[in-house]
């Protein structure tokens, strides 16, 4: 991979490990204000906490998947911007 893709590569790991991230936080929110309203309802409306409690889980399982994402894309970005400075390196050993 040339030096300009392998930049390109690396730019378009950057937004999408920017946007993961960015998801990431907003589901952590939305189940931070699940917890809220649950614990709120739990007393008069248990049928409407267990639901939110669902409503929990499932949060929690795409917020698990946004992570291992995340984790692939991180690796990926980590290799690829060991290769754009190697490659740099060595064009300016060549220059050098």
């Amino acid at each position: 991979m040339g030096l300009v893709a392998s930049q390109a590569r690396l730019m378009m790991l950057l937004t999408r490990k920017t946007d993961l991230e960015f998801a990431i936080q907003m589901i952590s929110q939305r189940r931070t204000a699940l917890t809220y309203q649950s614990s709120a309802a739990i007393n008069c409306y248990p049928q409407l906490a267990n639901q939110l409690r669902i409503m929990d889980r499932n949060l929690e399982q795409v917020q698990k998947n946004m992570e291992t994402q995340h984790k692939i894309v991180t690796t990926e970005y980590d290799g690829i911007k060991k290769l754009v400075d190697k490659n740099i390196e060595l064009s300016f050993k060549t220059f050098g």
